[in-house]
């Protein structure tokens, strides 16, 4: 057979529908008391589903001007926040292509995709017509993936499973 090939567009409206996450928040399950520790990139929990401002220059005051920014490796008072509850960066900024594992307490997320994944679990926005699949549930970002390529740690993940360093959750 011949047939078209179409464009798809990544829309929550659909998704969570779909895999009846709008059924479960119409019964009262909202992910509220939930904790979910999302093992990615990090989060950017300056973005405005996450209950950040959403402007760039919020984000700059937590990322900083590029990877070599202290403001990156802290938490300079902005992180946690009452979505993103806490977390840890397991692989630093420059892994693996530009240096080795460096551990930090701000696992801001660079790459995105991290924050992509905790907006489709519990991202919702201020005029609540989007919304993740708990939009009520906290946060842990778990920066185990790079910022500057497409790979995960597996010592990274070794180390969160046995808990050195403690994740303070």
């Amino acid at each position: 057979k011949v047939r078209p090939v179409i464009d798809h567009v990544l829309d929550l409206s659909e998704t969570v529908p779909y895999i009846r996450g709008t059924a479960a928040q119409a019964s009262g399950r909202t992910g509220a008391g939930v904790k979910v520790a999302v093992l990615d990139s990090g989060i950017d929990y300056t973005h405005r589903n996450l209950g950040g401002a959403g402007t760039a220059a919020a984000y700059e005051a937590a990322y900083g001007a590029n990877n070599d920014d202290p403001k990156n490796k802290t938490r300079d008072g902005l992180f946690p926040t009452a979505k993103v509850v806490g977390g840890y960066d397991f692989v630093g900024e420059k892994w693996p292509t530009f240096g080795p594992e460096e551990l930090d307490d701000d696992p801001i997320d660079f790459q995105g995709h991290g924050t992509h994944v905790a907006d489709i679990i519990a991202g919702k926005s201020v005029d609540g017509t989007h919304k993740g699949v708990a939009p009520d549930a906290s946060l842990y970002a778990v920066r185990v993936c790079s910022a500057v390529a497409t790979s995960c740690s597996g010592v990274a993940l070794l180390a969160l499973l046995i808990g050195r360093p403690t994740l303070r959750l």
